[in-house]
């Protein structure tokens, strides 16, 4: 109760409601009325409780319920008599039901306000998830008791606002207009159903006509709610980023689909004879046909990725267990043939190896070498500027950060588009900051005036080549029969022997030596155009030619026109319409291997994938000693347990055994930074990068001194297969270079046990710790500890050359390497 004045309507309503919050009652108008001059009119305002009224029961199915209960709670208020303003009178000032202790999930209080409102709206344009737009909520506004079903309902409200009266291919049409987009689309014939639609940004396009030497295709599924395939081009820039070119929504993945594509794709080139000298692509053969159709001068490579595990699927079909790894061994020395001479041997050696297993090697001939070899095979691809790519994982990575960008598979062509256009716009960022760090920063191992002309002028990514190619000109020489010249030929860049002529001459590496590809640094460059294309973009005959049509047509006939003239030029009215069928995405699987007809959620594995899992479980059948995969610990299997220290065994919850081929060291690495088991030569050469790397070779020429050029000829590797014994990994030297390298902690347990910690950089509370161990003095184990496991000693040489700021390391565990000296005594 109150015997204060408010002046106006807005006043009275704004305290009744706040002083009922402090009192966790929820006061809502029950009756206004406002004076118009008309008998029984009269400015009031009466307030009830939200918990007033009757109860209605409902005869529905579904579950209801209702917050009613007849509260007899009532305010009067009505402007003073006397002129003061408005007065209030509790009528009521009683309830028939318990108040709550708090007032989240009430759908009156949590009702978002104007500020509110505009936050969330600034986070959803942004993507954020609604769970997150929450307790940004929370922490803004402290006293806010939304409930994330208002910030679902908000969100949609924003959506149909924005959209308006559009449809979605209008509203589609409209984002791609308004961001300057390059865009075709044509439909199914007698219907108004989008059968395939391309666009492309404009600054990809700038990108494509600067950089159009290599594009990578592939198509992805389960972007969209229509199950349209999206089929998305790449490039690469002289920093050696990806950039999208196009993407394109198709009915299908024939042949004419993807020519209709290929041609739009032809179309965003300047010049009318440019065309891409080499498109990368998995065995796709309606679209290798197209590219025949539409490029014919282009050199078609296939992604050697997937042609290996398609042949790692097939021979472990065919072949025993036991030559499994020798068959792979010698199909890989097949494919990373150097000429056709060395690529003649190595087929004889894998025919002889594969003499009783007709079926695979037939395979192998027929599918692949027979017709392809020329598209994935070294001794052909080598001659072809291809500047490094190889495989499809250029636009798969494309995919991995779209789909992360798109967060499902059931939204529509607008929420895709916008996806793709914020993923392009990070993209773009990246470039044109590469290009701005190529042109002003230099890194130390480039400081040579042997790099002279070429600083600020090409690319780190260029430089960064050439000086790896520099360590192998001491063995190579001038000689170009040692060298290969792939360097040259693939990438455009000067090999051993052309860097060796030019160390002989005592001269700086000449800018001609380098591709024009790694010479562009900037995007902001007018494109060249062909002599006829003043000619190609003028409308002018083609307006006067419509116009005489227009004037020579009956009134159907000029309707007709009309309505096609009126799609180009206003494309925001088009009359198309996205494809109707829909794909169910509601429903969970009950049981594991089991899931709902047309459920598209779930990733179908590839072919090579079902076999590789049949494989490896009957290996685990046959030979469970010899398998890659987890070796389960147990009194009867102490098959590398027994060599670690007595103290740190009740530590160990299983131990992983990898292939024994002078690799094995690497491999365990590969294997816990995420690579696979099969990702050590990745290992060896970001290891030898870490070498050469600007801000630490100071550290390396300190602290392995003249052993520096021992430690990177160990990384080098000429061939794949089995490593001699100055090849395979040693500590210390590889541990402190791994540490380094990923910035995580690498333990050691074998003989002595050893902590590396990195030598640059500060204490992380979230660092990885990669255990390994050394068994049968002569091979490497990934070993699996318990949480929160003791740590052994640092080496000496760490404390002697670390940083300052490396010494937080030992602080952050300083409990855990006590706790090792601890339990140390009890081994004696």
């Amino acid at each position: 109760m109150t015997t204060e004045r408010f002046g106006t309507r807005e006043e009275v309503i704004r305290w009744i409601k706040e002083v009922g919050i402090d009192n966790k009652v929820t006061v809502i108008i029950s009756r206004s009325d406002t004076e118009t001059g008309k008998r029984g009119r009269s400015n009031k305002i009466i307030f009830g409780c939200d918990k007033g009224g009757k109860h209605k029961i409902s005869d529905s199915g579904t579950q209801s319920a209702s917050k009613k209960c007849g509260c007899p709670f009532k305010i009067r208020s009505t402007p003073a008599k006397d002129g003061s303003g408005w007065k209030i009178d509790v009528k009521c000032g009683l309830h028939n039901h318990g108040l709550p202790d708090r007032l989240e999930g009430h759908s009156f209080i949590g009702r978002l306000t104007t500020d509110e409102k505009q936050h969330v709206a600034d986070l959803a344009k942004r993507h954020v998830a609604p769970r997150n737009i929450l307790l940004s909520l929370q922490d803004k506004f402290p006293e806010n008791v939304t409930r994330i079903t208002q910030v679902y309902k908000h969100k949609s409200v924003i959506e149909k606002e924005i959209r308006g009266p559009r449809s979605e291919i209008q509203h589609l049409f409209k984002l791609i207009e308004d961001a300057g987009y390059v865009y075709w689309s044509r439909k199914k014939d007698d219907s108004e159903v989008v059968r395939e639609i391309f666009w492309a940004h404009p600054d990809s396009v700038k990108l494509l006509n600067i950089f159009p030497i290599v594009l990578v295709m592939d198509s992805t599924y389960k972007t969209n709610k229509y199950r349209q395939p999206l089929f998305e081009i790449v490039g690469m820039t002289s920093t050696e980023l990806t950039f999208a070119v196009g993407f394109a929504y198709m009915e299908s993945e024939q042949t004419e689909n993807f020519c209709w594509v290929l041609e739009k794709l032809k179309e965003l080139f300047v010049k009318k004879d440019m065309c891409p000298q080499v498109i990368l692509t998995d065995r796709d053969l309606a679209l290798m046909k197209a590219i025949e159709v539409v490029f014919p001068n282009s050199i078609n490579l296939l992604c050697r990725f997937h042609i290996n595990k398609n042949v790692g699927a097939k021979y472990k079909q065919h072949v025993v267990n036991d030559l499994q790894k020798t068959i792979d061994t010698l199909w890989m020395e097949v494919v990373w043939a150097s000429d056709e001479v060395e690529y003649g041997q190595r087929l004889h050696q894998l025919e002889q190896a594969c003499v009783d297993y007709s079926g695979f090697i037939n395979y192998v001939k027929d599918t692949w070498l027979t017709p392809h070899r020329h598209r994935f095979v070294g001794a052909w691809i080598n001659r072809v500027l291809h500047l490094g790519n190889t495989t499809t994982n250029r636009v798969e990575s494309a995919h991995w950060k779209l789909k992360q960008m798109l967060g499902n598979s059931i939204g529509d062509m607008v929420k895709c588009w916008e996806a793709m256009n914020n993923n392009l716009r990070l993209q773009l960022g990246n470039i044109r900051a590469s290009f701005q760090k190529s042109f002003y920063e230099v890194e130390n191992a480039h400081v040579s005036p042997f790099y002279g002309y070429l600083r600020g002028s090409v690319s780190r990514a260029a430089l960064r080549r050439i000086a790896e190619e520099l360590l192998r000109v001491d063995y190579v020489g001038t000689n170009r029969q040692i060298c290969g010249c792939t360097l040259r030929t693939s990438y455009g860049l000067p090999c051993a022997c052309e860097l060796g002529r030019y160390r002989v001459g005592g001269i700086p590496i000449p800018i001609d030596a380098v591709h024009v590809h790694w010479r562009k640094l900037t995007m902001e460059v007018e494109l060249e155009k062909g002599e006829d294309d003043g000619s190609e973009v003028d409308m002018t005959a083609a307006m006067d030619e419509l116009w005489r049509r227009f004037r020579s047509l009956d009134v159907v006939g000029k309707r007709a026109l009309r309505s096609r003239v009126c799609e180009l030029a206003y494309p925001t009215m088009t009359t198309l319409c996205p494809p109707p069928e829909k794909i169910k995405t509601k429903g969970g699987v009950k049981k594991k291997g089991k899931k709902p007809a047309d459920y598209d959620v779930y990733r179908d594995p590839s072919y090579h994938e079902y076999v590789d899992k049949a494989s490896q479980s009957s290996q685990r059948q046959s030979q469970p000693s010899q398998t890659s995969k987890k070796i389960k610990l147990s009194k009867k299997q102490p098959q590398f347990i027994v060599q670690f220290p007595n103290h740190i065994r009740s530590y160990i919850e299983d131990v992983v055994n990898v292939e024994s081929d002078g690799n094995c060291g690497f491999r365990v690495i590969a294997s816990l930074h995420g690579y696979g088991e099969d990702g050590w030569s990745m290992v060896r050469r970001e290891l030898g990068l870490e070498l050469i790397d600007k801000d630490r070779s100071t550290l390396y020429d300190k602290l392995f001194s003249n052993r520096l050029s021992a430690v990177r000829e160990s990384l080098m590797i000429e061939s794949f297969g089995s490593q001699p014994p100055e090849k395979w990994m040693s500590l210390p030297d590889m541990g402190y270079l791994i540490a380094n390298r990923y910035n995580v902690v690498l333990v050691c347990l074998g003989n002595p046990c050893i902590t590396f910690f990195p030598m640059t950089s500060s204490h992380s509370p979230n660092v990885s710790i990669y255990c390994i161990g050394f068994v049968n003095q002569n091979h490497w184990v990934q070993v699996n500890m318990k949480e929160g496991f003791p740590l052994p000693p640092v080496t000496l040489d760490w404390k002697k050359f670390r940083s300052h700021i490396a010494t937080t390391w030992m602080l952050g565990f300083a409990g855990r390497m006590q706790h090792w000296q601890l339990l140390t005594p009890v081994l004696a």
